[in-house]
């Protein structure tokens, strides 16, 4: 069975949230995390991206980690910045 790297866009609801989405995005038990990054957005505003890796041949993986993902409290918005087979 192979494998998917998936990068998300996270959106936080403010700036201040961003230390607490990272600790909650690194412990998701949904996909194996990778990696996280913060990237500036336009005027002090910054998006988070998130990196996993999750089966290819699983049957909603993909949606369950996104669904943990906007669980978080502080995250306004998610979506799939990035795809590929590992």
């Amino acid at each position: 069975m192979g494998k998917m790297f998936v990068v998300f866009a996270v959106y936080p609801e403010d700036v201040g949230d961003i230390p607490h989405i990272e600790k909650a995005l690194r412990g998701l038990k949904e996909g194996e995390f990778r990696e996280v990054k913060k990237e500036p957005v336009a005027f002090g505003m910054e998006l988070i991206k998130a990196a996993y890796l999750l089966p290819d041949k699983v049957e909603g993986v993909l949606e369950a980690l996104e669904s943990a993902i906007k669980a978080i409290s502080g995250v306004s918005n998610v979506e799939v910045a990035g795809m590929t087979l590992v």
